[in-house]
C-alpha cells in the first residue's frame, strides 16, 4: 500500500500544481480589464481545471487518494493588500508573466514524470496531451507579450501609411 502512494507521489504533486495554475489564471482573469486577455486567462483557467480533473481521475483509477488541499479556487488566498493592488494597478503583462512562470514550472514537472516512464501508458498519454496544450498556451501568451496579438482590440497598434510624394 505504501509503495503505491510513493509511486504516485509526483503525480499527486502535479495535481496540486495544476490546481495552483488554475488559481493563478482564475485570479488573473478576474483582475485584468482587457477583453482578449480576460478571455485567454479564463480559457486557460478552465483548461487547468480539466487537467486537474483528468489527473485526479487517473489517480482514483490507480487506487490512490488524490491530494485535495488545493481544491479551493479563486480569491481565497488573497489578503486585502493584494485585492487593493489588483483594483488600483492594471498591469496585464505582469499577470501574464506570472501565469507563464507557473506554466513553465509545471512543464518541468511534466517532463520529469514523462521521462521516468514508470506510469501506465494511459496516464502518460494524458500527460503528453496536457503538456502540448500548455505549450500552445505559452505560445499564445508570448504573442500577447510581444504585441503580436493586441491586448485590447479597440486599441490596436497603429501602422503608419506612407504617402506617395
Amino acid at each position: 500500500m505504501e509503495d503505491r502512494y510513493s509511486k504516485f507521489k509526483k503525480l499527486n504533486w502535479l495535481l496540486t500544481q495544476s490546481f495552483e495554475a488554475e488559481r493563478v489564471y482564475y485570479n488573473a482573469g478576474e483582475d485584468v480589464q482587457q477583453v482578449e486577455l480576460k478571455r485567454f486567462f479564463n480559457h486557460e483557467s478552465v483548461n487547468r481545471n480539466r487537467f486537474s480533473y483528468e489527473i485526479s481521475e487517473q489517480l482514483v483509477q490507480a487506487g490512490v487518494e488524490p491530494a485535495k488541499e488545493w481544491i479551493q479556487k479563486g480569491n481565497l488566498d488573497r489578503d486585502w493588500r493584494q485585492e487593493k493592488k489588483a483594483l488600483t494597478k492594471h498591469r496585464p503583462l505582469k499577470l501574464l508573466k506570472k501565469c507563464r512562470e507557473r506554466d513553465e514550472e509545471n512543464l518541468k514537472l511534466y517532463d520529469e514524470i514523462l521521462d521516468e516512464k514508470k506510469f501506465p501508458k494511459e496516464i502518460l498519454q494524458v500527460l503528453k496531451r496536457q503538456k502540448n496544450i500548455i505549450l500552445k498556451s505559452l505560445e499564445t501568451a508570448e504573442k500577447f507579450r510581444t504585441g503580436e496579438q493586441a491586448l485590447d482590440p479597440q486599441n490596436r497598434p497603429r501602422v503608419r501609411k506612407l504617402k506617395a510624394m
